[in-house]
Formats: C-alpha cells, sequence, structure tokens
C-alpha cells in the first residue's frame, strides 16, 4: 500500500485516535509549519516530520521542567 497525500493524512487520521476537527487542525498546523502541501505528502515526509515534531516537543517539556 502506498498511500500519499490526503489518503495518507485520512488513515493518519483514522487510526490517531484523535477527533477528526483536532487532528484536522492541528496536523494543517505542523504541515504549515514545515512548508509541506497536503497533497504531495509522502510517508517519507510523515516520518521525517513527525520525527522533528516529537524532537521539538520533547525539548520544549525539557524547557519547561
Amino acid at each position: 500500500m502506498d498511500l500519499k497525500g490526503q489518503e495518507l493524512i485520512s488513515e493518519l487520521s483514522l487510526h490517531s485516535g484523535i477527533e477528526s476537527k483536532n487532528f484536522d487542525y492541528h496536523f494543517s498546523e505542523i504541515l504549515e509549519n514545515y512548508h509541506l502541501d497536503p497533497k504531495e505528502l509522502s510517508l517519507d515526509d510523515l516520518r521525517e516530520i513527525l520525527s522533528n515534531y516529537l524532537q521539538d516537543l520533547i525539548l520544549e517539556i525539557n524547557k519547561k521542567g
């Protein structure tokens, strides 16, 4: 299965367990911050941005704690 673009985002949303409205809002922000077109999003892009996003969250939590 080679998902890309909106199909990939829909699968991620479906399996995330996050309410659709919240997922769409926050994931759109993430894509915008990384200057990615949701229509062109690949699995490799998704891996990279989620990895970077998690690292950023960890750094932010460590600064506060």
